[in-house]
């Protein structure tokens, strides 16, 4: 019974593997696709900028496909994002589903487009930060479309050096002393700038060199100065180093000495660094136990030298030691004892041994002189006595009169003279006194007969003809609040006008219709009392309104009228004439003087009458450019023409007289209008005359987009395709940009690629690239690349020993067939039944089986039958 059932058993799973058999003739084209998978599920673009997708096939069978050409790609909203295969190109700012269907598989791929960043701004350019201090920028993007935002969190942030910088959206903080540099990245643009930790302008030690005995210690103080100007002491901080530590070395500040010699220290904190001489001596330091500087001329000094050794004892050596002075005309020393022979600063060195320890000793030095009175004023035959006073170095020293000890000299010794201090007045004059005392001067001025000022009891005077009227002249003086002195007799008296205005001993007559200006003269000083004879009714001129070039000169008449109708057609002379703007317009008794571009107003006033005339030097009201938006390319010159409009409304061009200036001289260069491009770019070009300036904006061979004159080529290995490529530039102009371009190709044994003409060298898939003025195009190449596999026959019936030969034939992405049979390799799922070699089929055992046929990763089969 259980034999039975055995049989039973056997002959069920032969009909069932037969049945599998008889199902498995329908699959004989390919193995059946498991998935399909893309290389990007998500992407992100700016408007105008392309992704490559690829598309890879997974069959049932375990083995994978690009398929990326084969694929049915398709936008579900063009107007965001359009696909070829697989190359997504950005439209406009939305949202768009791309999806890739193969084989009845089909793939969604969601697409972002944003706005493109036309340029990235930060709010600093520098930041200078302490440890653990942090520190914010400010990132803003501008766009095509002219808008702008805050993207400071939306950025990328990295630092090339996280041990000393780190940044986490924006906000950057200091780690370790050292120098960063901090990039954000947003979209396809990134800036950066450095970051300084702890950096400081410089360090100092508070000694520069210090001596030891053997074991002894001395703190230093290293201080850092820091940008800001604040500083701090970073001693303990700092790195510190020694050339030799068997004589001393450092340890936070704290300098030992260990041995005898001599030792340098050097200090670092941040990028600076700073020495220190050390010296240590086991035997002797040398201290001078007076610790003053100062010493009066013909006065002494006795210094005492103590020598400390090793053990800590200490010992006077003052008779010992060698005692020298720097001058010894100024102080003398001899074993200790200092001599002040004459005022001065001398260095006293005592040495010792090796050792040997300096002392600055001042003489009657002073920091400075001081006088009693700067400005004195005297009568003929008068006297005065100047008081010197010296206030020295040691500033708790009350000030000392030297008036005796002072050498005095004067620059005018016809008007003076003077004698340790006092001055005797000879005569009307001035000079100046000069006292020099510890190589110290102070000059005091002195005025003798000579008033600080001068006053008339009138400054303006109206007067009928033929009548008159007594001027008193009173002079004061500056040192003196009390004394006035009547000086009308003693003055010397003028008319401008004297056939109008007469004067004599300060008795002014009015002689005719007119104005005149009477002048008073004494001494140095001069009085002006302004006299009109006769009542100004009015006071004209011919223009109020006048436009001149700098270095132009003009002379106004001014005309007067008075009541009793008589009329001065020139009365400028005797006006008094002021200008609003000195550094545009002079003027002098009526003549005008261009000096600078500005506008003034220049008033004629006569008699409480006045007139004005506004003066407008090289100005415009207006400044115009023929063209202020220019695109052109390299090789090509643009000329603008200027042209200014006056207050008077007068034009005329003046390109060759505006300043010109360009914000970018790498991109283009101006000269009197003319602008000459030097490299692709955009640039704002100014100028600027008469107080306005006008702005031209310039792009050179700037490219709004590139296009290629093929979006897809399939080739065969050694044949070139020429390709164009176009660029549209800001104004809408198209130029073949082929030979001028950038080239390179993603697969250079696949493809390669020489001023637009692609050459294929094997076989495969590449992008080429053309890339000009910034912008960038890719094309997707196909070499070799086999569509289709397919014999001539699926189905064979053979006998055992019986022979046949199968062709196989590839179809490539160009529509051309090729015989690939030889080079196709060829396998048998089952040699017992059939064995396969180039495509003959020999039939070696009864049976069902299957051969394969693969090219080019591609697999096509053969159902095989042996009787």
């Amino acid at each position: 019974m259980m034999v039975r059932m055995a049989r039973v058993l056997s002959l069920l799973l032969v009909l069932i593997v037969a049945a599998g058999n008889l199902n498995g003739t329908r699959v004989l084209a390919a193995d059946d696709i498991a998935s399909l998978v893309v290389s990007k599920n998500e992407v992100t673009l700016e408007v105008g900028s392309t992704s490559n997708i690829t598309a890879t096939a997974v069959f049932t069978s375990g083995t994978t496909e690009n398929v990326t050409v084969k694929t049915d790609w398709n936008s579900g909203s063009t107007d965001v994002a359009t696909v070829y295969a697989g190359a997504i190109s950005a439209k406009k700012e939305g949202n768009a589903t791309v999806t890739a269907t193969y084989m009845g598989k089909t793939v969604i791929i969601h697409v972002t487009v944003t706005k493109k960043v036309k340029s990235l701004t930060k709010d600093k350019q520098l930041i200078n930060l302490r440890l653990n201090q942090s520190d914010n920028i400010l990132i803003t993007a501008y766009y095509d479309d002219g808008t702008s935002a805050d993207v400071t969190s939306k950025a990328d942030w990295s630092s090339d050096n996280n041990s000393i910088a780190t940044v986490t959206n924006g906000q950057v903080k200091g780690l370790s002393s050292g120098k960063a540099t901090i990039t954000a990245k947003y979209n396809s643009l990134s800036l950066s700038l450095p970051v300084n930790v702890e950096i400081v302008q410089r360090i100092d030690a508070d000694k520069s060199q210090v001596s030891l005995l053997l074991k002894g210690t001395e703190k230093i103080k290293l201080i850092a100065t820091y940008p800001d100007g604040t500083t701090e002491d970073v001693a303990e901080k700092a790195e510190w180093e020694t050339d030799k530590s068997t004589v001393a070395d450092v340890l936070k500040g704290t300098i030992t000495g260990y041995g005898p010699g001599q030792a340098t220290l050097k200090a670092t904190y941040g990028t600076k660094s700073t020495t220190i001489k050390v010296d240590v001596d086991n035997a002797i330091k040398l201290d001078f136990v007076e610790q003053t500087h100062l010493m009066k001329k013909n006065g002494t000094l006795q210094l005492t030298l103590n020598a400390t050794y090793a053990n800590g004892n200490t010992e006077n050596i003052t008779d010992r030691a060698e005692w020298s002075s720097s001058d010894d005309s100024i102080v003398y020393a001899l074993k200790g004892k200092l001599t002040a022979n004459e005022i001065g600063e001398v260095t006293i060195t005592a040495k010792y041994g090796e050792k040997q320890i300096t002392r600055t000793i001042y003489v009657d030095v002073p920091r400075r002189l001081e006088v009693d009175e700067e400005t004195i004023s005297l009568k003929s035959g008068e006297n005065s006595q100047i008081i010197l006073y010296a206030t020295y170095a040691d500033s708790t020293a009350p000030r000392e009169a030297v008036t005796d000890r002072a050498e005095w000299t004067v620059d005018n010794s016809s008007a003076i003279d003077v004698v340790k201090g006092k001055i005797t007045a000879y005569k009307s004059g001035e000079a100046l006194v000069t006292a020099t005392y510890g190589g110290k001067t102070i000059q005091v001025k002195v005025l003798v007969d000579i008033p600080s000022f001068v006053t008339a009891n009138k400054k303006t005077l109206n007067l009928a003809v033929g009548s008159y009227e007594q001027i008193t002249l009173e002079a004061s003086y500056a040192n003196d609040a009390t004394r006035k002195d009547t000086v009308t007799s003693a003055a010397e008296w003028k008319s401008s006008a004297p056939d109008v205005v007469g004067v004599s001993g300060g008795l002014i007559t009015g002689l005719a219709t007119g104005s005149a200006v009477v002048t008073a003269k004494y001494g140095t000083r001069t009085v002006s009392i302004q006299v009109t004879v006769g009542v100004l009714e009015s006071l004209t001129t011919e223009k109020t309104e006048l436009v001149l070039k700098k270095g132009d000169i003009n002379n106004i008449a001014v005309r007067a009228k008075y009541k009793d109708g008589t009329i001065k057609e020139d009365a400028g002379a005797e006006a008094v004439w002021t200008s609003s703007n000195l550094k545009a317009v002079t003027v002098e008794a009526g003549k005008l003087t261009a000096v600078g571009s500005g506008q003034s107003t220049i008033t004629a006033t006569l008699d409480n009458k006045s007139v004005s005339i506004t003066v407008s030097v090289d100005t415009a009201d207006d400044l115009t450019a023929s063209s202020t938006y220019l695109v052109f390319d390299l090789g090509e010159i643009k000329q603008i023409v200027l042209t200014a409009t006056d207050p008077l409304n007068v034009t005329k061009n003046v390109e060759a007289e505006a300043e010109w200036k360009t914000s970018n001289a790498q991109i283009a260069q101006v000269s009197k209008g003319t602008i000459t491009p030097v490299s692709r770019g955009k640039a704002t070009i100014t100028a600027s005359y008469g107080g306005k300036s006008v702005t031209i904006s310039v792009e050179i061979g700037v490219v709004q987009k590139l296009e290629v004159d093929q979006r897809f080529i399939s080739m065969k290995t050694g044949l070139s395709v020429p390709v164009k490529l176009t660029a549209t530039l800001s104004d809408g102009s198209t130029r073949d940009v082929t030979s001028a371009a950038t080239w390179k190709t993603s697969a250079y044994k696949v493809a390669d690629v020489t001023a637009g003409t692609i050459t294929a060298v094997g076989s495969g898939k590449a992008i080429v690239t053309g890339t000009f003025g910034g912008k960038s195009i890719g094309l997707p190449i196909d070499v070799n690349t086999l569509k289709y596999l397919k014999t001539d026959v699926v189905k064979v019936d053979l006998t055992e020993g019986q022979e046949v030969q199968i062709t196989a034939t590839g179809t490539y992405s160009d529509g051309s067939d090729e015989d690939v049979t030889i080079p196709a390799m060829w396998t048998s799922a089952n040699s017992m039944i059939a064995d396969v070699k180039d495509g003959v089929i020999k039939a070696t055992g009864k049976g069902k089986t299957r051969v394969t046929v693969m090219f080019s990763n591609i697999r096509w089969y053969v159902q095989v039958t042996v009787k």
